[in-house]
């Protein structure tokens, strides 16, 4: 009997390459392997049809994409995927308006392992 994960897949959208590729790092040292990324909203729209994703990590300062706006269309196509607003530190005042549009959880950026462990552990736990 194969595990199953039940957080997997996960979709990283990030304009930041260098991000996206930082917290997949973190997942995959944390024992998570179905990681996919995406640049900005556009692109993610197939890969989200696609995966189906459990979880998904959204930087909420996107190009193409206000953060209200994304966190409403992916609650409203996945409303079962946990989301997780992505932040720089200083911008906290928009993860908070954004937080009432359906988010589950917050991080701040840069990413450190401690912090997405925990972030995914919560998440397993509901």
């Amino acid at each position: 009997m194969e595990f199953v994960r039940p957080l997997e897949p996960i979709l990283i959208i990030d304009h930041d390459q260098s991000m996206r590729s930082s917290l997949a790092a973190i997942l995959t040292d944390l024992g998570y392997d179905q990681i996919t990324g995406s640049a900005d909203i556009n692109d993610a729209k197939p890969l989200l049809a696609q995966l189906d994703p459990k979880v998904i990590f959204v930087d909420i300062a996107l190009p193409d994409c206000d953060g209200c706006d994304i966190i409403s269309y992916l609650s409203e196509l996945h409303p079962h995927s946990k989301i997780i607003l992505c932040a720089d530190h200083n911008s906290y005042e928009n993860v908070e308006h954004n937080w009432e549009f359906g988010a589950e959880e917050y991080i701040s950026k840069p990413f450190n392992a401690n912090k997405v462990d925990m972030v995914m552990k919560r998440l397993e736990l509901n």
